[in-house]
């Protein structure tokens, strides 16, 4: 069973409201230090990792504004003897499997702009004009492995379900400057080759329909729930590689060849499928009761997240609009 080790650090003068968090069924099993030097209580708690959040959000309501207060969650890899955790009901559908915090603080580290983010997209955009150049599904797929797309998407969903801007500046940050690299050298590479846009790869995202769209949000959907229940991204990640980079990278090379009016095409898609992927990251986190813990917060992120749902809709709607009629009309 996946377990947690949370400790918190308390003055010893509150540690008669401490009953309140061991009487939680949540909790396995718990452990008392006292720092006298420093007037504090040093506690352990042993958790399922499912409810590592409602543990942290009565310790932080309690707590929160005491000096010194802080909480430290651990991995627990194993223990002897195995813990046992009391029988309980089955979980809620939609239950998150990490806490809120630890969600955060891994999709605030996946998500920085730096060195080794900018060094995967480079290489994975020219993996991926290689691809099309030879028309090659294997290279293409292949170079969706190194792109790390999954982690700013994230960021923007969550930013946009707890209300929290800066989040969700850090996600577009990253990922727009990712996004424009790759159109460049893309851009650049197209100058340079004789791309022909009717190769297969290229031609199958010039001229996307809603099918396109339906493989990005539900792509987008299991990135969001591998972060929530802290399964593997790796896969994930190259799935919602397959929707964004692609696209992007056929938008750069048809542009750099002087076929503009081809390149809108696959820029639509681009587009749409980026909007798909943000759409289901927010319905997935409001699903898995990912909010703000304070009341205050909530409404507000609740009424944030309404406008930001209706946003992506509207956008995937006129984006899929503009598809058809470029489908349907426009003769190259």
């Amino acid at each position: 069973m996946a377990a947690r080790l949370i400790e918190v650090i308390v003055p010893r003068g509150k540690r008669d409201l401490l009953e309140t968090v061991f009487k939680k069924k949540a909790v396995i099993q718990y452990w008392i230090e006292e720092d006298k030097p420093r007037n504090h209580l040093v506690v352990k708690l042993l958790t399922k990792v499912e409810d590592t959040g409602t543990i942290t959000d009565t310790l932080s309501k309690l707590f929160g504004t005491a000096a010194g207060f802080r909480i430290i969650i651990q991995t627990v890899e194993a223990t002897i003897p195995p813990v046992e955790a009391p029988e309980e009901p089955p979980a809620k559908i939609g239950r998150l499997s990490v806490s809120r915090e630890e969600l955060y603080n891994d999709v605030v580290e996946a998500a920085k702009l730096n060195y080794v983010f900018a060094a995967l997209m480079v290489i994975s955009a020219l993996i991926a004009a290689y691809g099309f150049l030879k028309d090659s599904t294997a290279i293409i797929i292949g170079s969706m492995v190194i792109a790390p797309l999954l982690a700013p998407n994230v960021a923007i969903s969550l930013g946009s379900v707890l209300a929290d801007f800066k989040l969700i500046r850090l996600g577009l940050a990253t990922q727009l400057a990712g996004l424009l690299l790759v159109l460049f050298l893309s851009t650049v590479f197209g100058a340079v080759t004789n791309i022909n846009p009717n190769l297969a790869n290229i031609h199958q995202r010039i001229y996307a329909d809603y099918t396109d769209i339906i493989v990005a949000f539900l792509s987008g959907t299991a990135g969001i729930l591998s972060f929530t229940t802290g399964s593997s991204t790796a896969l994930i990640g190259v799935m919602v590689s397959i929707s964004l980079l692609p696209p992007l990278v056929a938008t750069g090379l048809l542009m750099g060849a002087g076929y503009f009016i081809l390149a809108t095409g696959s820029f639509l898609l681009f587009l749409a499928n980026l909007a798909s992927l943000n759409l289901a990251g927010i319905l997935t986190f409001l699903f898995q009761g990912v909010r703000p813990m304070t009341w205050w917060k909530a409404k507000k992120a609740k009424e944030y997240s309404r406008k930001a749902l209706a946003l992506w809709i509207v956008l995937i709607l006129m984006l899929l609009a503009a598809m058809w009629m470029r489908n349907r009309f426009l003769i190259v």
